[in-house]
């Protein structure tokens, strides 16, 4: 059975007004590997039991040869794991946890298919750790496709917004569900959810192009009953569930 070991909270930041970015240092190591897209599993001082403390969070970034990773954790109203971080916790503060896992992943390049990422909120986060990893190193197109609420919501806005910019491959697609008017240079805004940006652009039926999809079950369940009925096949969609 994996080992638990201890985390410390290094550093803290208030990227949206819900959601945090949390650097948590491995101290019995100099530098953590993992790969992009893979979680980091927690045990939170909460509940009665120890696994009531158990949860998972994406990796944020892509390993930058530190002993550190970045979780972007949005606060849940009644949740006791976000709660704890949110109001209990602070630099300086130990955890544990287990080594890297998962295997919502890219494969290993070079890429031959054409990669569309299709997220809302915090399901952004392994995304980025891929396109940091990945994106420079790769001929393949990448479109990522995030849906918030408002603009005030969208995570890492300026540095996918740059990334557009410097890659000539990659397509910067956000969808505000709540806000009608906003507009954001050099960004591809549309007003509505997630769903008809992917719909529009993959209309017609590819074999070289993979869909990943990631954030909440009922966004991720709805993407992948739209991508078949479309007439995509189930091996051409990658799914990764938050709750």
């Amino acid at each position: 059975m994996p080992k638990w070991k201890p985390a410390i909270i290094r550093r803290i930041e208030q990227r949206t007004p819900t959601v945090r970015s949390f650097w948590l240092e491995l101290p019995d190591r100099e530098r953590l590997d993992y790969r992009p897209g893979q979680f980091l599993t927690l045990d939170l001082p909460i509940g009665t039991t120890r696994r009531d403390g158990w949860r998972s969070y994406s990796i944020a970034a892509a390993p930058d040869g530190s002993n550190q990773a970045e979780l972007c954790i949005v606060r849940l109203p009644q949740g006791l794991g976000t709660g704890y971080l949110f109001e209990g916790a602070d630099v300086g503060s130990e955890v544990l946890t287990k080594e890297p896992a998962g295997v919502f992943t890219l494969p290993d390049g070079p890429l031959s298919h054409d990669v569309v990422m299709i997220c809302t909120g915090t399901g952004v986060a392994p995304f980025r750790a891929m396109l940091q990893d990945r994106l420079a190193k790769e001929t393949v197109n990448f479109h990522l496709i995030f849906g918030c609420r408002n603009r005030e919501d969208i995570l890492y806005l300026s540095e996918f917004a740059r990334m557009a910019r410097d890659h000539a491959h990659f397509t910067y697609s956000v969808a505000l569900s709540r806000e009608a008017e906003a507009s954001i240079e050099g960004v591809d805004i549309s007003h509505g959810y997630v769903h008809p940006v992917y719909e529009q652009a993959y209309a017609t039926v590819r074999e070289d192009v993979r869909f990943y999809l990631c954030g909440w079950s009922i966004m991720v369940d709805e993407a992948k009953a739209r991508l078949l009925k479309l007439g995509y096949p189930a091996e051409q969609i990658v799914e990764e569930l938050y709750g």
